[in-house]
């Protein structure tokens, strides 16, 4: 009985699928202008002057659909939670001298597909999660792994004891020059602002 109060409304599952097929779309166009981007930056055969406007002019673009795109996620990702639909974000990122110094990589995994996200989520998310940190004692790598123990125990408790929503890996490299290789992975609605609040507090 109980399961029932909480189940979707009929018609739940066709708008939460409309709704992926809509973030599928989005990102497409946005890969579309970053490739259109990358052309016209490389672009010779034109004056330099009308191609530094038209490079302004995508870049603006993509910089407000990036916007839209981010609004339009963290509404996704809480539709697709009331349906307890399994929706993760993956991140990676580099640690170079104990300091955030470069994305890797970002992507939502929606019922096991994967999908890459601008880079620009992905960076929002690290740079909370090193916030998170902060700057006590040890190492910024040793902090991250504390704030991801607790991150983690939160999740498994909210996910019902789904204990393989999250998953850590940090490896460290000596050469040429010593840096960690950090990859994470949360339940997607870390990404809502709420849920960050909440994990500051813990």
């Amino acid at each position: 009985m109980e399961k029932d109060l909480f189940s979707p409304q009929p018609g739940y599952e066709a708008e939460f699928w409309k709704r992926y097929r809509v973030m599928k779309a989005m990102l497409s166009h946005l890969h579309q202008q970053e490739v259109l981007l990358s052309g016209l930056k490389r672009e010779q055969a034109i004056p330099e002057s009308a191609r530094d406007m038209a490079i302004r002019a995508v870049e603006g673009e993509i910089s407000a659909n990036r916007k839209v795109f981010h609004d339009f996620l963290v509404n996704f990702i809480n539709y697709g939670a009331q349906g307890l639909h399994r929706m993760d974000i993956d991140i990676g990122f580099a640690l170079i001298s104990g300091v955030l110094a470069e994305n890797r990589h970002c992507s939502l995994h929606v019922e096991g597909f994967a999908h890459t996200l601008p880079p620009d989520i992905g960076t929002i998310l690290m740079e909370k999660l090193v916030d998170m940190a902060g700057g006590g004692d040890g190492s910024l790598s040793d902090r991250i792994i504390e704030v991801y123990k607790k991150i983690e125990g939160h999740y498994d408790i909210v996910s019902g004891g789904d204990l393989g929503r999250c998953s850590l890996s940090l490896t460290e490299e000596l050469f040429p020059s010593r840096c960690y290789h950090v990859r994470i992975r949360f339940p997607a609605r870390i990404l809502q602002e709420e849920d960050f609040i909440r994990l500051q507090g813990l």
